[in-house]
């Protein structure tokens, strides 16, 4: 297994991108902190609420909406 440096970091080596971890703020579990569940709700509704007010006026909010919403205007001949 090739030693790598911090000084490699970012960089190709041997067809590889190197990235360092700073372990020192990583979770001991691994994974990233839990968002507190009042949090979690708070931005489900805020979440819930945006996409309600999309679909209500019709306004697509992902890529695949958009170009699905072009497609069928220029299927009807209007504008995209």
């Amino acid at each position: 297994m090739p030693s790598y440096r911090p000084s490699d970091h970012g960089k190709l080596v041997d067809g590889r991108m190197v990235i360092f971890l700073d372990r020192a703020r990583a979770p001991a579990s691994g994974s990233f902190p839990r968002t507190p569940a009042a949090e979690r709700e708070e931005l489900a509704e805020l979440q819930a609420a945006t996409l309600t007010a999309a679909a209500a006026k019709g306004a697509p909010f992902c890529a695949e909406c958009e170009q699905a919403k072009r497609e069928l205007a220029r299927q009807r001949g209007e504008p995209a």
